[in-house]
């Protein structure tokens, strides 16, 4: 799961002593000529009282971008209306159309929320429309290969990677017809249930067996969020290979906190730089070259029987826990990915 911790939609400040300045928030440009990154947020994702947290953690990555000359704008989602009017696409902010201005699109499209979804959903199809660069779709199929745990599944066996045993949960009062396939195709358990589509660490729930895997379900099924099932393979933590221009350029290990199964350091996991197996990297840059990513984090578990794939990320992927010179190595990629994106377009 992503760490990455988007800004909030108002000025980033700073609450500490020793918390570097942060930027005010840039106006809103005065002509189409001075393009920015326009990052829409979902802060209806956290608890309000999590958005201290959100300041300083999203301002490393806007200040990341603003001290290469790369402005940026945080917009919240809710306040954005899609259109189609005067014979193009539309994105409106109050009046103004933010698809005039040749602004990049940087979106945190997950979220538990189905009318969320289907927001963040029809704005990113209209700034596609728009032929506007959006930054996260630096991947083949973004709208599947983007963010769906099961679609990276198949994409990554196909591509020869060792993927774990999956089983999609069916909607609703069908939800429980999940559990003779798990039984059948992954055993007694324990398991690992996730939904197919979120980040961070959220909603990933470990069932001991089919028992608790029923409760879960019955738990996870009104939500409507889609899940996921896989075996729990015990492991020595799990590694975030960061892939550019198809060369692995740095690896992290994360490990789960003692007593715990979650290695998100959203989670209390804690992270380090990771020098061994080099057989992540070189999977890690067969699935980038694979899905055409130019930019690509790659999340594994280091289980006995070898690395097993777990999922990726595009440039929301945390790199900021990383120690240095890997921090900067991989922040260099990630501002010249997006310049990159920028000068090339959509």
């Amino acid at each position: 799961m992503t760490d990455a911790l988007p800004p909030t939609d108002t000025p980033l400040t700073p609450d500490e002593p020793g918390t570097p300045e942060a930027p005010e928030a840039p106006e809103a440009p005065d002509a189409p000529d001075a393009p920015a990154i326009v990052w829409i947020t979902n802060p209806d994702n956290y608890d309000p009282r999590r958005h201290l947290l959100l300041q300083k953690e999203g301002s490393d990555r806007v200040n990341l971008f603003e001290s290469n000359g790369l402005p940026v704008r945080v917009v919240h989602s809710g306040d954005l209306v899609p259109a189609w009017s005067g014979g193009a696409p539309r994105l409106y902010l109050d009046e103004e159309d933010l698809l005039d201005g040749g602004h990049a699109f940087l979106l945190s499209d997950w979220t538990w929320d189905a009318g969320i979804g289907r927001h963040v959903q029809a704005i990113t199809r209209t700034i596609r429309a728009a032929g506007r660069v959006i930054l996260n779709d630096g991947i083949r199929d973004p709208e599947s290969l983007g963010s769906d745990k099961l679609a990276m599944c198949h994409e990554a066996a196909a591509l020869g990677v060792p993927v774990p045993p999956t089983v999609a949960v069916p909607f609703g009062r069908y939800a429980r017809r999940v559990l003779p396939v798990v039984g059948r195709e992954l055993g007694a358990g324990p398991y690992v249930v996730k939904p197919r589509a979120m980040a961070m660490g959220f909603g990933v729930l470990k069932a001991e067996g089919p028992e608790q895997l029923t409760a879960a379900v019955d738990l996870l099924t009104p939500a409507a969020l889609g899940a996921v099932v896989h075996p729990f393979q015990e492991n020595d933590g799990d590694v975030r290979v960061y892939v550019h221009r198809g060369r692995a350029v740095a690896v992290m290990l994360r490990r789960p906190k003692e007593g715990s199964y979650l290695a998100n350091v959203s989670e209390g996991g804690s992270c380090a730089s990771f020098d061994g197996d080099d057989r992540v990297r070189t999977l890690s840059e067969r699935l980038a070259v694979g899905v055409d990513a130019g930019y690509l984090c790659v999340d594994w578990l280091l289980t006995r029987e070898g690395p097993v794939f777990n999922e990726w990320m595009t440039v929301s992927a945390a790199y900021e826990d990383l120690p240095e010179p890997d921090r900067s190595r991989v922040a260099t990629a990630l501002v010249t990915y997006v310049r990159d994106r920028i000068t090339t377009g959509a």
